[in-house]
């Protein structure tokens, strides 16, 4: 194939991996449609996760460059935007938040391609199990801050499988 017609040299790959590097090129993709949509998050914030996200993207199949100063950089992300919570909340609110929580759910998406990469028996080193699951934790975070700024309550979702205690 001549490289002009080729949008990514591993998209005939049988392996998960690629799917990985999509899916995580995606969340980059959606951090920085974000980053325009959402005001009350800085968007230095923004840019800072996008870049985190590609250096994650190739991790696997070149070095890991995903390091503890990152996972120290996400932590001030989270104590920044943090805000408390109790119980499971519905996705939603405002729209920024609406946006904020497909960014989320998309990371989640990463993760389980993380998972199927390991199934095939392909190394993963595990800061990047840890760098996933803390961003779309943070990223839960802006939502719920976002709402907070825009002076939206959030709705409780009242579990029928698992109790929640309200105290």
């Amino acid at each position: 194939m001549q490289m002009k017609y080729c949008a990514y040299s591993y998209l005939d790959e049988s392996s998960s991996l690629c799917d990985y590097e999509v899916a995580t090129d995606k969340l980059a993709s959606l951090t920085a449609l974000c980053a325009h949509y959402v005001k009350v998050i800085d968007s230095d914030d923004f840019q800072l996760l996008t870049s985190m996200i590609y250096h994650a993207n190739g991790s696997i199949r070149g070095n890991c460059a995903i390091t503890q100063e990152d996972m120290q950089q996400l932590e001030r992300l989270y104590e920044k935007y943090y805000v408390e919570m109790k119980c499971f909340v519905l996705p939603g609110g405002s729209l920024q938040a609406c946006w904020l929580h497909t960014l989320r759910t998309e990371t989640k998406v990463v993760i389980r391609c993380l998972n199927a990469v390991k199934q095939e028996g392909i190394p993963v080193n595990p800061i990047l199990w840890d760098f996933m699951n803390f961003l779309s934790n943070i990223i839960f975070m802006m939502c719920l801050y976002e709402n907070q700024q825009a002076d939206t309550e959030e709705i409780v979702f009242e579990s029928k499988s698992y109790a929640c205690t309200k105290s």
